[in-house]
């Protein structure tokens, strides 16, 4: 939660070095400060087009070519490309008992085609795309109107490269997909033969300078070069479980998709909770349960791992598992490496439960996704940067929400300079069934987009100056609370991640095609 100011719900008074807080029987307020005058927004349209070439080539057609599968099954595609061998000599994305397969790993007719560089019948699979700078497009597989999009893209007679149509950053990797933390398991959690991911949001925002430094999901791979494990789940720790007992197995991910299967034969009739969130950034910030704050009530008690059978949901056609969060429950690194610090700049995304899949939640402090202190206690304004999903008692937007507000530490903003009471009619009620939200924070200015993940672009509700509070970021990784444990509110969590450095708007709507190419469906 946050420092606090006396209000009807709840509030902390800050005089001094003194501190006085308050609380009604669910949840705290904050008040914010004021300050300059609010910046206009900015909009993001999609990246502009590639380089067409003859054949079948490498064409392009606007920033972000997307297709209605997310990633394919068909891996790399069995009609040109790599010759004999494929794209590694031990084995798909994620594989240890497959390997490359005739059926979907490395190509096996041969070098570079004659009538073109990918293919038609496949291409380079993926569940989004890359738009920026010359990054590949790749929503699904080859589209029909081309693979590779981007400017400035490749320009050559047969298309793709002399060594392939796949690019030299992808393809299957050597690590076999499992990891030193156990991703191989008895009930099948590694992935069996399965195909390269395209693009995720982690290669997008790679391709943009702004890498991903936490990278989470229960539902699918953010990033190409990720082999490890999703998540880890727990039996027989019970519902109220703190960190310990039972046991538990990681998930991996087949052809790029969390295998819920490998779950449901784990956890079988058991309680089953999430006990680990892997982080997919390769900086090892794995999310556990979080541990007491600072502040009163619920919040200065140990948080509850949450329920891992709670609620299914289908993306790109695969059952997977949602963190389906109440009251009470928590995830929080305090060790976390890479993320912004002081007024460095910083990105976060995530997906999301709107009201239509989950109304109610939010309504309290503080469904969160983003940083915070290292302490699990509260402090200046600046000191957080995380993305609020819900109604709370702060800033407001369009509609009756629920709304994605900036949650700074002692406030939580819906846009403008002046306190987080600011009523902001640009930002709209997310009440659709899946919520996209991006927070940007650093320097002297903030930003918050929305969307659907399902349909439609990106709406700014506010890119423009700060208030008169200085960002003072500390880096800790929080999901479902606030920075001292306030775990009031609930929400459902899919996938989202936090950049090193302010993404560009660019890189904003390239992530939103992304996440929408995956197929997100109740």
């Amino acid at each position: 939660m946050h420092a606090r100011s006396f209000n009807p719900v709840g509030c902390l008074v800050v005089l001094g070095s003194l501190a006085l807080a308050c609380s009604d029987t669910t949840a705290s307020s904050d008040t914010g400060g004021s300050g300059g005058t609010a910046a206009g927004g900015d909009t993001a349209n999609g990246g502009t087009g590639g380089t067409s070439m003859t054949g079948g080539g490498v064409t392009a057609t606007g920033g972000f070519n997307t297709s209605t599968g997310g990633m394919s099954n068909g891996g790399v595609t069995s009609a040109g490309g790599i010759p004999a061998g494929g794209v590694t000599a031990t084995g798909g994305f994620n594989t240890s008992t497959g390997g490359t397969t005739s059926a979907g790993g490395a190509i096996v007719t041969g070098g570079t085609t004659d009538s073109g560089g990918a293919t038609v019948s496949g291409g380079v699979t993926g569940v989004g795309g890359r738009t920026e700078a010359g990054g590949t497009t790749l929503s699904g597989g080859t589209s029909s109107t081309g693979g590779r999009t981007g400017r400035g893209g490749t320009t050559a007679e047969g298309g793709t490269t002399a060594t392939g149509g796949t690019t030299a950053a992808g393809g299957t990797t050597a690590a076999g997909g499992t990891t030193a933390a156990g991703g191989t398991t008895a009930t099948g959690g590694t992935s069996q033969g399965g195909s390269t991911p395209g693009d995720g949001p982690c290669d997008i925002y790679a391709a943009a300078n702004t890498p991903c430094v936490g990278a989470y999901s229960t539902v699918r791979v953010l990033s190409k070069a990720y082999t490890g494990p999703l998540y880890q789940v727990r039996k027989g720790g019970g519902a109220k479980n703190t960190g310990t007992g039972g046991t538990t197995q990681d998930i991996q991910a087949v052809n790029g998709f969390a295998d819920a299967a490998a779950q449901d034969a784990f956890c079988g009739t058991d309680t089953c909770t999430f006990s680990k969130l892997y982080d997919q950034s390769g900086r090892g910030n794995d999310l556990t349960v979080a541990k007491k704050g600072c502040y009163e009530g619920t919040a200065s008690e140990d948080d509850y791992e949450s329920n891992a059978k709670k609620q299914s949901v289908t993306v790109g056609g695969h059952k997977v598992y949602a963190l389906y969060m109440d009251k009470h429950e928590g995830y929080r690194n305090n060790e976390a490496t890479g993320t912004a610090t002081g007024a460095q700049e910083q990105g976060t995304y995530d997906v999301a439960a709107g009201s239509g899949l989950r109304p109610g939640a939010g309504c309290c402090c503080c469904w969160n996704f983003g940083t915070a202190s290292k302490d699990n206690c509260y402090g200046p304004t600046g000191m957080m940067a995380a993305l609020f999903l819900g109604t709370g008692y702060w800033g407001s937007g369009a509609g009756s929400g629920p709304w994605y507000l900036g949650d700074f530490e002692a406030g939580v903003w819906a846009g403008g300079t002046g306190d987080s009471g600011y009523k902001n009619p640009n930002s709209p009620s997310m009440t659709m069934d899946f919520a996209f939200g991006i927070l940007k924070v650093g320097g002297q200015k903030y930003a918050l987009k929305m969307g659907d993940a399902q349909q439609g672009e990106l709406t700014t509700a506010y890119d423009g100056n700060k208030g008169n509070w200085t960002w003072q970021l500390e880096g800790g990784i929080i999901l479902g609370i606030g920075g001292d444990n306030s775990n009031s509110s609930d929400g459902t969590f899919f996938e989202g991640a936090i950049t090193s450095g302010w993404p560009t708007n660019e890189a904003d709507a390239a992530v939103l095609k992304n996440v929408q190419a995956a197929g997100y469906q109740k």
